[in-house]
């Protein structure tokens, strides 16, 4: 994996917000992609009756080019592997 200590550290950042839910995990940065892992708890009884209340490919890519846009600027795009667990 490529070390790339700005991306690495908006990760870290945006980990802190999806903490109660899932874990974003920087697998690799090629090219100004950032390549992700988001591991996330099975929705609840009570999410899956709440639409807005589940984390979506496209809020949680939103959600991270703002991050990013902030710690690591040379981030330009993302591809975001989803894991329920």
């Amino acid at each position: 994996m490529a070390r790339d200590a700005l991306a690495q550290f908006a990760l870290t950042n945006a980990n802190t917000i999806v903490a109660p839910d899932g874990k974003l995990e920087l697998k690799d940065v090629r090219d100004n992609v950032a390549y992700i892992r988001y591991t996330a708890q099975k929705p609840s009884q009570a999410n899956q009756d709440c639409a807005q209340c589940a984390v979506g490919p496209d809020d949680l890519r939103d959600f991270l080019r703002d991050v990013f846009q902030r710690s690591a600027p040379h981030i330009k795009d993302f591809e975001i592997e989803f894991e329920e667990i």
